[in-house]
């Protein structure tokens, strides 16, 4: 009898009832070889396919109870162990190993009783308890090495190996895995050579011998392909994801990262699920996606209570606190280092417990408590020194170093910042290389030594860039320079002291709106055609719908069911916003170069009509660059921002008392707008009149920054006229991308998709549509249930004008879901992202369409970016609540104007002066201003 097809033709029948009419039908002693059989298919089952594993113990356990026997109640047992690790029931596993182990040596089989030590010494160290693990194992060793059992003594070194590593114990883990690895090549066997392949190369990987991890790693991966093991694949992917993430290749880290999750996912492997996104969660906070980060340690750690996985836990609340203390919420960091510290405890893990110090360190140092972060660093250090942790030590430097520092201890902290840069410059570690750097730079602008701290802050951007250029989507480079825009900006001040202002200059345009610059024009590779992208893809399109639909019921809810949508379209905002990053992890959108600006061309694009002001802000004072096409100066400290925001809030109430009631104010219109006007002058007086002599009749281009965004500068008033009323104003989220905007053909527009969903707060929207409809008369117009989101992604790309007149909204919880209002639910910043546009002129004629939510390196997250990253070269949006009739009126001379061949700007200008002459208040014809291609 074949019992190998028996047994596969039991498991494959689809009915207990004739699983047991096969049972009944063999005899008590083939019995014994069919349970075999069953844990043969079971053992080289649960690491690629875990279900069939699960139904050999099933099957088994039905043959224990038609057939009893010890011997097959043994290895029921024991399969069924098997069948709940790759449940995640880790104590129940060990329990039922345990049982297996008694029963054969009830029977005087000590052999198997201990084969089944392999299980159990692997459930142990899950559980974190090694001590008991490796005695467990040392004992069967010593069993199979005297029987010649090549195969199962490797096993046990294998494991023994897995629990030393998971102690950082790597040079004593490394001597049982290559006597495993030299057991399993006398042997030939494929799979175990995969499984201890891939723990040697993570092994060599935390005594930062790379390229033997790496050498590991491969053949591992090549092994468990040969064999089909796709939980080892997953598994190995990981492994290499986290060593990439190491050694700063994060685009190749993140990728492998995400598709070994899901690939566990596909396998329903819970645990193994959990180990992933704990992996992706520590990329996460590398990257400096800090509350992403914060989101999925709070979850996992709770996981990895539930399952008793002991030394993931430990892990994960370390990172959970660490990023807590980033996040400065430093009453949740303490309580969980607290918990941690207990757990690697625990599991006798000095790496672990040193971790927790440094982070501990960091927290205080956070606090300037600047001798009790020295002190815990110091602790920290002489734990290390009884490892092999290399990385940690260098952790310890630089948090010592930063104390020094602060302590006026500069000599000793310079020293140690020296060799710590040498140090991780070998491990290949770029990112404590370049903190290292940027610390020697702090400590030689506090001795005034400008060169010495320019040499150190350049390379500190040099490793920067490095590090940067390979991440594979812009939300990545994004969060990842905005924590290191320190260096730029102390180069910039370090130019501006020498009189170099151009380079200041650059240097400023390398950390202001650098990733939206870099993606205008950059042409990603969008083709996702593997099996996982394209079940991410599915997974973003149900979302996506269903998001629509519950954006239509929300506005027709009545006020009990908000709440309740709401909630609805919160969280599948946050899974529409991590299925992207799921995605963007498997891309391969790395900036080819980062040639994103150049200051000469710059200057020949503004020609001799065209003024650039750009503003910046240093220690509180806002100063400003000039740049024409023959000059650049600098002009320091005209402003204190404090100053500046103080006078926005007022002139912001005056503009608000008009926003909800215009005409019951008409009596008061002359008194709202001279108090209006008292505001206007006083930020005039402040942010342009410095520049009145090198204005001259040029047109003005302005680069707020931080508040400025929202200073309407066309309406800022002289004493005698407004600023539209002398020249055209337009806006630019920076140099680089205006200089992108300028490079586009100038193109007179033709033609023009029309876009109008109104309702009872905007009635005269389809009046608007009509008007514009009027002078552009090759148009499509979609108005009431024609103005959808299918007409809408069908249309928008064919046309040099696209004018949407609705409701917009934008969202300061989550900038990228602002949105415009139609007719059966909302286009989003990240649908926007997602167009291929030609539009000479994106008109959002809505409610705050030009709000943005200011990202470090005011990266502006709003509509604005969305629309301007799908191709348009200018963008006309509001800054507040716009008034219906005027905005008809305003739209219909902009468009007017528009045909006859003048610029946006001055197209815009001329709306504006014909409301200014009626001596209209700035509230109406002011919202509206111009970005990107003047």
């Amino acid at each position: 009898m074949n019992f190998k097809l028996f047994a596969d033709k039991l498991i494959s029948v689809d009915s207990e009832s004739k699983r047991k009419s096969l049972l009944s039908e063999i005899s008590q002693k083939d019995c014994i070889n069919l349970a075999f059989a069953l844990k043969d298919i079971c053992w080289n089952a649960w690491t690629k396919e875990p279900t069939l594993a699960q139904e050999s113990a099933k099957t088994l356990q039905l043959l224990a109870k038609i057939h009893p026997n010890k011997k097959i109640e043994a290895i029921t047992f024991w399969v069924s162990s098997i069948s709940e690790i790759t449940k995640g029931k880790l104590q129940s596993a060990i329990s039922k190993i345990i049982k297996s182990e008694q029963l054969f040596l009830q029977i005087n089989e000590e052999h198997f009783a201990a084969q089944t030590q392999v299980s159990k010494l692997y459930i142990l160290a899950l559980l974190g308890k090694y001590d008991e693990a490796i005695e467990c194992g040392k004992s069967a060793l010593k069993m199979f090495v005297e029987s010649g059992d090549e195969i199962e003594a490797g096993k046990i070194e294998q494991n023994i190996a897995n629990i030393l590593w998971r102690q950082e114990l790597h040079e004593q883990a490394e001597t049982y895995y290559l006597s495993a690895l030299k057991r399993f090549k006398k042997t030939n066997n494929v799979p175990l050579l995969a499984m201890v392949e891939n723990g040697l190369a993570s092994n060599y990987s935390n005594l930062n011998k790379f390229k033997s991890a790496e050498l590991f790693y491969s053949k591992a991966l090549i092994h468990s392909q040969e064999t089909k093991l796709f939980v080892r694949q997953a598994e190995i992917e990981a492994n290499i994801g986290k060593l990439a993430m190491f050694r700063g290749k994060f685009n190749q880290g993140l990728g492998s990262l995400e598709s070994s999750r899901q690939k566990y996912e596909e396998l329903k492997m819970l645990h193994q699920v959990a180990i992933s996104e704990l992996e992706i969660a520590d990329a996460y906070l590398e990257l400096n996606l800090t509350v992403e980060a914060f989101e999925i340690y709070a979850k996992v750690s709770k996981t990895f209570a539930k399952l008793k996985m002991q030394g993931e836990e430990a892990r994960s609340r370390a990172n959970f606190g660490r990023s807590a203390i980033l996040l400065k919420e430093n009453k949740i960091a303490r309580r969980q280092l607290v918990k941690a510290a207990k757990l690697y405890l625990a599991e006798k893990n000095l790496v672990g417990a040193s971790a927790v110090k440094l982070s501990e360190s960091q927290l205080e140092l956070s606090e300037n408590n600047f001798e009790k972060a020295l002190k815990l660093a110091i602790e920290a250090e002489k734990l290390l020194d009884k490892t092999s942790n290399l990385r940690y030590k260098l952790i310890s430097n630089v948090l010592q170093a930063e104390c020094l520092r602060n302590l006026g201890n500069f000599v000793t902290a310079k020293t140690l910042l020296e060799k710590t840069f040498d140090d991780a410059t070998l491990q290949e570690n770029g990112q404590i290389a370049q903190t290292s750097q940027i610390s020697l730079g702090k400590l030689a602008n506090a001795e005034n030594d400008y060169l010495r701290a320019e040499k150190y802050f350049k390379k500190a951007v040099e490793l920067i860039e490095t590090l940067r250029s390979p991440l594979p989507a812009e939300e990545f480079r994004m969060a990842f320079l905005a924590d290191k825009l320190f260096p730029y900006q102390e180069l910039a001040k370090i130019c501006l002291r020498k009189n170099r202002i151009a380079e200041a200059f650059g240097y400023v345009q390398s950390s202001r709106s650098r990733s939206l610059a870099e993606n205008l024009g950059f042409e990603p590779k969008v083709e996702f055609t593997d099996k996982i992208s394209l079940k991410i893809q599915r997974e973003l399109e149900d979302l996506r719908e269903e998001l629509n639909w519950f954006y239509s019921r929300l506005n027709r809810a009545k006020e009990s069911e908000t709440e309740s949508l709401q909630t609805e379209i919160q969280i599948r905002e946050r899974e529409i916003a991590k299925v992207y990053r799921k995605l963007n992890g498997r891309s391969d959108n790395s900036l080819q170069n980062n040639n994103f600006f150049n200051f000469e061309k710059l200057q020949k694009q503004l020609g001799k009509d065209k003024l650039l002001l750009e503003f910046v802000g240093f220690d509180g004072e806002i100063s400003a660059f000039v740049v024409t096409d023959s000059q650049i100066k600098f002009v320091a400290n005209i402003a204190v921002e404090s100053e500046i925001a103080v006078l926005l809030e007022g002139l912001q109430f005056q503009f608000g008392a008009l926003r909800y009631g215009a005409k019951n104010l008409e009596s008061f219109a002359v008194e709202l707008k001279k108090r209006a006007d008292i505001y206007l002058q006083k930020l005039y007086d402040k942010l342009l009149k410095p520049f009145e002599n090198d204005l001259g009749k040029r047109s003005l281009i302005v680069v707020p920054f931080r508040s400025l965004h929202y200073v309407p500068f066309q309406a800022l008033y002289n004493g005698k006229g407004y600023v539209v009323e002398y020249r055209g104003v337009s806006f630019a989220p920076s140099a680089a991308v205006l200089q992108f905007c300028l490079g586009k053909p100038n193109r007179k527009p033709e033609n023009a998709l029309l876009i109008g969903f109104a309702d009872e707060k905007i009635p005269l929207v389809n009046s608007e549509i009509k008007i514009v409809g009027k002078i552009f008369k090759d148009n499509v117009s979609l108005t009431n249930h024609d103005a959808n989101f299918a007409n809408f992604k069908e249309n928008a790309a064919n046309f040099d004008i696209l004018h949407i007149a609705c409701h917009g909204q934008f969202r300061q919880d989550n900038p990228m879901f602002s949105s415009l209002q139609l007719a059966d639910g909302l286009i989003t910043v990240r649908d926007a992202c997602a167009m291929k546009l030609k539009a000479e002129i994106v008109t959002l004629s809505a409610c705050e369409t030009g709000l943005n939510s200011i990202f470090a390196g005011d990266e502006l997250l709003g509509l604005s970016r969305g629309f301007l990253s799908a191709g348009a070269s200018s963008m006309l949006l509001s800054l507040w609540t716009v008034n219906d009739e005027a905005t008809g009126e305003l739209m219909q001379i902009f468009y007017t104007e528009l045909k006859k061949g003048k610029s946006s700007s001055e197209s815009l200008r001329k709306a504006q002066c014909e409301f200014i002459k009626r001596e209209l208040h700035p509230y109406f014809w002011s919202p509206f201003i111009l970005i990107g291609k003047p």
